[in-house]
């Protein structure tokens, strides 16, 4: 074995091989320098990326930016949210108001027509007559007949006589009892409220 190592073929052979790698290497340094700087850095690559955490640790200024934009904007809508029904409580509690307001008016107004007396276009000539027939009578007389009427018809009566007619017959039913002042009085008012309805001018359509 020792002489075949020594022998010329052995010193061939690893003349050969020497040659090879002396000119593989020649032939292909930047491949080698390049692959080697390659796992070099992507050796510390993962180094870095160890002894940096996660990657959501990272800091962003943009990110940033943004984050706090879109906070500021959520507290802005929240602001708005809050002021919103803030308005709706407060519209809430003037349409109840304006309601109420309403709802009495309607009922001032039912109390009014109810008080007013109104003579309709089909018993006004009627009424006329009537009014005409007493204030030819005196004051007594026709207090005595009118005192037995309706306070309806008997406003709607006085309403169609002149003042100077129709003051001394509301004299003459306040005469008597104390119940027949307090009605002559009643009179008086309505009748005040006949002649302001009366007065007004008629409505168009």
């Amino acid at each position: 074995m020792t002489h075949l190592l020594q022998s010329k073929w052995a010193a061939l052979v690893a003349g050969l091989l020497a040659y090879a790698l002396t000119t593989a290497l020649s032939l292909h340094p930047q491949k080698l320098l390049v692959e080697a700087a390659t796992t070099i850095q992507a050796k510390q690559s993962v180094k870095l990326a160890v002894a940096a955490g996660p990657s959501w640790t990272f800091q962003n200024p943009e990110l940033e930016q943004v984050m706090s934009d879109l906070s500021t904007e959520r507290e802005a809508l929240r602001l708005r949210a809050s002021q919103l029904d803030e308005l709706q409580s407060r519209l809430e509690a003037e349409r109840q108001e304006i309601c109420v307001v309403t709802q009495t008016v309607f009922r001032l107004r039912a109390e009014l027509d109810s008080t007013v007396t109104r003579v309709t276009q089909e018993e006004a000539v009627n009424l006329k007559k009537l009014a005409k027939v007493y204030a030819t009578m005196s004051p007594e007389g026709a207090s005595r007949i009118l005192k037995e009427m309706e306070d309806d018809q008997l406003v709607k009566i006085l309403g169609l006589m002149k003042e100077s007619e129709s003051a001394p017959i509301i004299e003459a039913l306040g005469q008597g009892a104390k119940a027949d002042a307090k009605r002559a009085a009643d009179l008086s008012n309505r009748l005040r409220l006949f002649l302001l309805d009366t007065a007004k001018p008629p409505k168009t359509p």
